[in-house]
């Protein structure tokens, strides 16, 4: 007996499929992040040419039928017009299309269905059509980066530092990824908060928090660093090539206590742009002395705050000028 497909095996197969395809046709210029709570969008992908996130939606389909690829969309799964539906075949055939359109313009080309009650948005449409109205939005897989950039890869390129694109050094990996776990499982308290993680991990923001009801957005670095007997300081250190003025990114620091075997009560939350005032420059990299709970005032008192706060505090941040765009 033949083994049925998975359908959820084989979409996410090929949701992978098209993160890889961007990440590679980009050559760096596009930094997608995917779900740590999946709650409607795919991915957000970071368009390191202009700082834009764009939510992503990906429909995959097993076959054709009469020679189109068919699509049936729950009205309820449409959460941000504003966000990306790419839709096509799972199968790989020879110079694949695939449909790309907004959320919104999607609503307004499709067929209205319901189906025992519930709402359904229809489509259809051919690998190579003469005329159809989705012929505007129909993209070759090999030319996929290009349509979500609005640019050549080449153009993109020159666009961004050649110091962005360079993969992170490793460093203390086990508190580095102890100190991003704290953080999400913090922010996961907050059922406004969707989270997302990008692949691959080369630019400042490591954890992409997304309001689900305004649908902003606030890019965290976590930083972790353990606090020393002698001075009880956490030195956290930030290079430099990472650097971004943009209001949407934000660092937060743990400090770690050995003898508690835990982070600090006390948590750092800096805007990325106010990290050359704080911090001490040392060439590649930035260091904050951060003392938690020590009485001495320092130029980070503004950005000292209660760890156990953290997710209604990065909510706010979602609220700051200009974020999401």
């Amino acid at each position: 007996m033949t083994a049925r497909r998975n359908p959820v095996g084989t979409g996410q197969a090929m949701e992978f499929e098209v993160w890889s395809d961007l990440i590679k046709q980009s050559k760096g210029a596009l930094h997608v992040f995917l779900p740590l709570l999946d709650r409607g969008l795919d991915a957000v992908v970071h368009r390191m040419t202009d700082r834009r996130y764009i939510a992503l939606q990906v429909k995959g389909r097993t076959a054709r039928e009469n020679g189109k690829v068919n699509l049936m969309v729950p009205a309820d799964s449409l959460v941000d017009d504003d966000a990306l539906i790419l839709a096509s075949l799972i199968d790989e055939i020879p110079n694949q299309i695939d449909l790309v359109v907004t959320e919104r313009t999607f609503k307004q080309l499709a067929a209205r269905e319901i189906v025992k009650g519930k709402h359904f948005y229809e489509a259809a449409f051919a690998m190579h059509p003469v005329r159809s109205r989705w012929l505007p939005f129909l993209v070759p897989r090999a030319q996929l980066a290009d349509r979500i950039l609005e640019t050549s890869i080449a153009l993109a390129l020159e666009r961004i530092s050649p110091d962005l694109l360079k993969p992170s050094e490793r460093h203390t990996g086990w508190l580095g990824f102890l100190g991003e776990a704290e953080v999400i499982r913090r922010l996961a308290e907050n059922p406004r908060l969707d989270l997302f993680r990008p692949f691959p991990d080369l630019e400042m923001v490591e954890v992409l928090a997304r309001d689900n009801v305004t649908r902003r957005l606030a890019g965290l670095q976590v930083k972790s660093a353990t606090v020393t007997d002698v001075r009880g300081e956490a030195q956290i250190h930030i290079r430099n090539s990472t650097l971004t003025d943009d209001p949407t990114t934000w660092v937060v620091g743990l400090a770690w206590r050995n003898e508690a075997n835990a982070f600090d009560e006390e948590c750092l939350l800096i805007p990325a742009a106010d990290i050359p005032r704080v911090a001490i420059d040392g060439g590649p990299k930035m260091t904050i002395d951060f003392r938690p709970a020590s009485p001495q005032r320092t130029r980070i008192d503004p950005y000292r705050r209660r760890l156990a706060d953290l997710s209604r505090l990065v909510l706010d941040c979602t609220q700051a000028p200009f974020a999401g765009t």
